[in-house]
């Protein structure tokens, strides 16, 4: 009698079993996912603390929370692209490990030169752990849970952002930021045990591929996804990014009042994302979800940004906003896993994705600020975002229904199906009926 092998191998065949989901990797991913997005948050709420202890300027400052928005969106589709060759498995654990080693570095750094090589090594490693995770996702999700848990995937950044924006202060108040730092990599360093012992890792090398990185570019759903992506992050930033600044200046808030309203508004769109998730493994179609989420924020950007009604109905309308937001990159992930995951192009399509959501980040907030400075604030920054929305789901709705990229010649993906097995990709596309 042969007995079923209890380690590694038996975790790496359920995890590739078309018929399972490997659930504990699942989780794994998640929490990586969760503690990359975690290097934004913090690094926005010790701010403060490190411009007094450095004498950052308000330039260096900006640069310094920027840096990690600017490495998506300038090298997202060829990290990606890269990374396939790399393994997605390996990547990840790489990018864990870089956020780990720039933590501990960070936390003993003593000049600006040495804080600003801490923080691109934190962007680094973020980039590659949200670049590898979503194939990786497929690839250890069964076909019925893969609409769930690509939507779900998109909760990564509120609840890491959002959390670290909520404990991080606290957090220094009691161990300092130096402390809080080598915190945060006792955190990494546990996901990465978690990564390394449920998410499979012994998946083909093979070179990066000019068919693979030409055939995301090809694809016309991939390429309306990145521009969908861009608006939706554009406005998404605009409204949540800039609340708590115009809390303090118009309504009189305190800044700690104010950051914690903007931790709890970023918060409550990871429900959102669930939700989305939810409605697409239901059956929902992606040309339904995103235009609802549209609508939804249409409605109440209004009251977001009218300077005339009280803070309470502003800051109500901004958490309806971000939880009725959550509903877009749920089905926007769905939709890019169901074109794209087990293909050679499956890197290329993430990072340009992610490509396309840096830009957006880095151009929606300085886009409302101009438009208030040019026409006024209040209605005319609310019509521009009301546009974006509208272009949003006019994307959703005119999104090529069915595609799947071919697959070129180049490097064999980590994929959820077994060599030479042909698998039923239309159960997966959720804008299909």
């Amino acid at each position: 009698m042969v007995r079923r092998p209890v380690g590694p191998p038996a975790q790496l065949s359920a995890a590739l079993d078309e018929r399972r989901t490997s659930w504990a990797a699942v989780a794994g991913l998640m929490g990586a996912g969760v503690v990359a997005a975690a290097q934004i948050g913090g690094a926005a709420a010790a701010l403060p603390v490190l411009q007094e202890d450095f004498g950052l300027s308000p330039t260096t400052a900006a640069w310094y929370l920027s840096s990690v928005s600017a490495l998506g969106a300038a090298g997202g589709v060829l990290l990606g692209w890269l990374g396939q060759t790399l393994g997605f498995g390996r990547q990840i654990r790489l990018g864990l490990l870089a956020i780990v080693v720039a933590d501990l570095g960070g936390a003993g750094v003593d000049s600006v030169a040495g804080l600003l090589i801490a923080r691109v090594a934190e962007g680094l490693g973020l980039v590659m752990v949200i670049l590898a995770a979503p194939p990786l996702l497929s690839a250890v999700s069964a076909p019925a849970h893969r609409r769930l848990v690509a939507g779900t995937w998109g909760a990564y950044m509120p609840v890491g952002a959002g959390l670290a924006a909520l404990l991080v202060p606290p957090a220094i108040g009691l161990v300092g930021w130096r402390g809080a730092s080598l915190v945060d990599a006792c955190l990494a360093a546990g996901v990465l045990l978690v990564v390394l012992r449920w998410v499979p890792s012994a998946a083909v090398r093979g070179r990066a591929s000019v068919e693979g990185l030409l055939g995301a570019f090809r694809s016309p759903s991939v390429l309306l996804i990145t521009a969908v992506f861009g608006l939706y992050s554009a406005q998404y930033l605009a409204v949540v990014g800039l609340l708590p600044a115009a809390l303090v200046e118009g309504e009189g808030l305190s800044v700690a009042a104010a950051g914690l309203v903007g931790a709890v508004v970023f918060l409550v769109n990871a429900p959102g994302n669930v939700l989305g998730a939810y409605l697409l493994h239901r059956g929902a179609p992606l040309r339904w979800v995103i235009p609802a989420g549209c609508a939804g924020m249409a409605g109440t950007v209004w009251g977001v940004l009218d300077p005339a009604l009280p803070p309470v109905v502003r800051i109500g309308s901004a958490i309806a906003f971000s939880f009725v937001a959550g509903l877009v990159p749920s089905a926007l992930f769905a939709a890019l896993a169901a074109v794209s995951a087990g293909t050679d192009s499956a890197g290329a399509a993430i990072g340009l994705q992610t490509q396309g959501s840096g830009v957006g980040q880095l151009l929606g907030p300085p886009l409302v600020v101009g438009v208030g400075t040019a026409v006024g604030t209040g209605a005319p920054q609310s019509a521009v975002l009301v546009c974006l929305a509208g272009f949003v789901a006019v994307g959703a709705v005119v999104m090529p229904r069915g595609e799947r990229i071919a697959e070129g010649s180049g490097a064999k993906p980590e994929s959820a199906a077994s060599p030479g097995r042909r698998t039923d990709t239309r159960a997966r596309v959720p804008w299909r009926r």
